[in-house]
Order: structure tokens, then sequence, then C-alpha cells
């Protein structure tokens, strides 16, 4: 299975930021739809079910994080992948924890995970040949991550879908 942790914005977030791209960035040719829009912790790519197993049982048992605000007031590009994203400007304390731990427990059942930078995004768009005007556009969402999740990453007819296949509550 390729999987990934990741954050998901309330539905009235998802809404919002949805719209605010739509009419700021009409111009997107590959916009990520609403239902997809999360903000990854640590991805896993392919796992084995016994990988699955091992990493879940240790996230189970590992202290509990404190909930976090998340405020996406940040636009940015990535040239490389041609990603359009929404990120933070800063990132709470409590968020970089959770990402490392993920990644620590990761690491425990035996994952080799890409070992990079971290930036909290929540990508726009993918294709984009060229950076988007940023400067005609604003954005400021904010929400309060009380849970975290386990996706998985599964093409369809229509494109990815990331449906959630585990939760842990924050706080």
């Amino acid at each position: 299975m390729r999987a990934f942790f990741g954050l998901e914005p309330n539905a009235e977030t998802k809404s919002a930021i949805e719209v605010w791209r739509n009419q700021a960035f009409p111009q997107l040719l590959a916009p990520v739809p609403a239902e997809n829009f999360h903000i990854t912790l640590a991805f896993l790519g392919n796992i084995t079910a016994q990988q699955l197993h091992s990493l879940t049982r240790l996230v189970d048992e590992m202290p509990r994080v404190s909930a976090f605000d998340i405020s996406l007031n940040q636009l940015g590009y990535w040239s490389k992948p041609k990603a359009f994203w929404l990120g933070c400007e800063k990132t709470a304390i409590e968020h970089l924890n959770l990402v490392a731990e993920i990644n620590k427990l990761a690491q425990m059942a035996g994952l080799r995970l890409q070992q990079q930078n971290y930036t909290a995004h929540l990508t726009l768009a993918r294709k984009c040949k060229a950076k988007p005007d940023i400067f005609s556009a604003a954005a400021d969402f904010q929400w309060r991550a009380n849970e975290f999740h386990l996706f998985a990453s599964k093409p369809s007819e229509q494109g990815v879908y990331y449906p959630i296949q585990q939760s842990w509550l924050l706080g």
C-alpha cells in the first residue's frame, strides 16, 4: 500500500480554500480537488502489511502530542514537482514535534524515509509550468488540528484519492 501520515483541514476550511483558489488563480491547469486537501506529516511510500502493522502499533503507543493551530498564510511554488502550494509562515512547535516523532517511529518500523527539510504545506495545484502570480492574492486560513491520519494513496479513473485508513487524536 502507498501511504502517508497527514493532517486534514475541516470541511469548512477545505471549502474556503477551494473557493479562494478558484477565484484568485482561475488559470491553474491541474487544481487539486478539495477532498484531497491535506498537509503531509510523513510520506511513507509503498509499505508492506507487516511494516504498516508495526508502525501503527508504535503510533498507538507514542506519547500524545498536544493539539495545535495551523495558519496557512504563505504561497509557494516548487519547480521540480511543478507544485503550487499554500503553507505555514510559522509552523507550530507541536506540529514539528509530531513530524519528528512519526519519522522516528517509521524508522523503528523499518521504513527508510527521505530525509529533507520539512515544509508544512497544502498542495493547491500540480503541473504548473511556471510560478503563478502570488502577489495578487493574500491567503490566511486557520484551523485547529485535533487529530492526524494515516492515508492511503489510491489511483482511480478520476485521479488519485486519499482515503483515511486510521486516525489518532491530538490533545
